[in-house]
């Protein structure tokens, strides 16, 4: 049987710097989904890095404990047909595309009527991509993810 976490320390820390895909069932949605990065395809310009940087604000209602962030997948495949897991416009039907979570490695104590600032990069090198993310307000966390030292993809 093996030991609990307390008894080494700390989990490693690339359980928390790894986005998961997941069925969201048990959690509590802070804000509504907010746009964060798009492509198009082909590239207008082949050459373009395909590294993109964004910061979303969430204003918080209530006073909660935020364990991390949701990401939502939608597109527009051609004229008015598209493929959605986002809430909002979901596909029906589609039950084989779940959202990614991207955790923090250290929950944070959110006050009702606080916002949330969370700064987002997608990162490109010619044989892998990869997320990185932190929270710059109410208060800052660690930067997850950098340089990719716990989770790429490969291409």
């Amino acid at each position: 049987m093996g030991r609990p976490w307390g008894t080494y320390g700390a989990a490693p820390q690339a359980q928390f710097e790894t986005p998961y895909v997941v069925r969201l069932h048990n959690f509590h949605q802070l804000a509504a989904p907010q746009p964060c990065f798009t492509f198009q395809h082909p590239k207008p310009e082949p050459s373009e890095d395909n590294s993109r940087y964004r910061r979303l604000s969430f204003p918080v209602p209530v006073t909660t404990a935020l364990h991390g962030f949701a990401g939502y997948f939608e597109t527009v495949l051609y004229g008015d047909v598209t493929l959605s897991i986002r809430p909002e416009t979901h596909s029906p039907g589609m039950f084989s595309w779940f959202p990614i979570f991207f955790p923090l490695k250290q929950p944070m104590a959110v006050q009702a009527g606080q916002t949330v600032v969370l700064s987002f990069w997608r990162r490109a090198a010619p044989q892998k991509v990869w997320y990185e993310w932190a929270v710059t307000e109410p208060a800052c966390s660690a930067l997850h993810n950098p340089a990719g030292r716990s989770y790429t993809i490969g291409l």
